[in-house]
């Protein structure tokens, strides 16, 4: 689940069983045989501002449940789903489910999105300045399907498709985007296919402890799947967990985009938001290329609630040649975690974080990483 990026204040209400009932003040808790497991949906009314959005309402929810009979030796699965609307009249809707089948070894992930939100373009490059940034507002629906088979141990094999139709609503008089010199300017349609490779031995998606993840995609846009642009993605994330004693631990990441073809600028690769680099808007930096690395240690301090820090180090470039051509970006911050959901590790964060001449503020459902 995301929302927009740099809250700077925000209330959030958490419903419909998100706080434990449990026994009164001073009262032993029975020993009990586990319970057979159910599944649970959670809501999450929440009110906030930004800069970009004003005052803004909104309604989310979030399904956790272990699909097959075994349900002990399932993973988690989960849909998540938000809306959001605010005074600027701007409109946001996500349904994401990902599931798990088959005794893990078949996922079924996607995305359905339509959002009317305005947003900020600095230029492309890793040298754009922070007065440089000027509004436009796109009107987007995407859809995006995929599905995955296990190969053999922790390795998979998918497939997705992904459309996409922006329409760029308004854009600043005598802007950038407004001369019409970078592609996708006045909107348009993307469509295409690709094929991805993963390892995962994770001991759990929402809350991982242990394990690795490293995942290898490629996706190909052009007219032959409909798209109004030529262009090719390459993808790569390496997450490795190095458990630091019980409820503990220091997640790492390694993130690399490549990007090659005729792209619109909305769909370059973007540095910053809620999970690559937090502490900067994103979309402040965009280019072909985004290079990063960044770790996080998590450790739950009770049952429910957890704290965190982080740090992170990255770079946008146009081809490989000019990786670290540039000033790199630094960012670091800390976080408080509020387990919902013990049973399956489900949390909502809420962190801080500093970049190099900005600040954000993020309260979302599940990790960055």
């Amino acid at each position: 689940m995301t929302q927009p990026q740099r809250i700077l204040a925000i209330s959030v209400l958490l419903a419909s069983g998100l706080f434990p009932r449990g026994p009164a003040a001073g009262a032993e808790e029975p020993a009990a045989e586990p319970k057979p497991y159910k599944a649970r949906l959670i809501g999450l009314p929440f009110i906030y501002y930004s800069p970009e959005t004003k005052l803004a309402f909104g309604a989310g929810s979030m399904l956790n449940f272990r699909a097959g009979k075994n349900k002990e030796e399932a993973r988690t699965s989960s849909v998540w789903a938000f809306a959001t609307y605010n005074l600027a009249r701007q409109f946001s809707a996500l349904i994401k489910p990902e599931i798990y089948v088959k005794r893990n070894s078949l996922i079924f992930a996607g995305t359905i999105q339509y959002q009317r939100t305005p947003q900020l373009f600095y230029g492309v490059g890793n040298a754009t300045l922070s007065t440089d940034g000027e509004s436009f507002t796109p009107r987007i629906f995407a859809l995006r399907l995929g599905v995955k088979r296990r190969v053999i141990g922790g390795l998979f094999g998918g497939l997705e498709f992904d459309f996409e139709r922006t329409t760029i609503e308004k854009v600043e008089p005598g802007g950038l985007l407004a001369s019409g010199e970078f592609t996708g300017s006045h909107g348009g349609m993307i469509a295409g296919f690709g094929a991805n490779l993963n390892w995962d031995t994770r001991d759990s998606v929402l809350f991982p402890l242990r394990g690795a993840y490293l995942q290898l995609a490629a996706d190909a846009y052009g007219a032959t799947a409909g798209s109004d642009f030529g262009y090719n993605r390459l993808e790569l994330d390496l997450r490795k967990y190095w458990p630091l004693g019980t409820n503990r631990v220091l997640a790492t990441q390694a993130y690399l985009v490549s990007i090659g073809g005729d792209v619109p600028f909305y769909k370059l690769a973007l540095l910053g938001g809620e999970s690559l680099l937090r502490g900067y808007y994103r979309g402040r930096f965009r280019d072909k290329g985004l290079a990063l690395v960044q770790a996080e240690f998590r450790a739950l301090i009770t049952k429910r609630i957890g704290v965190a820090g982080f740090a992170g180090l990255a770079d946008v470039f146009p081809g490989f040649r000019d990786v670290g051509a540039g000033r790199l970006k630094f960012a670091a911050g800390s976080g408080l975690r509020y387990v919902i959901n013990k049973r399956d590790s489900a949390t909502v964060r809420l962190d801080l974080a500093w970049g190099q001449g900005s600040f954000g503020l993020y309260i979302t459902a599940r990790e960055a990483f």
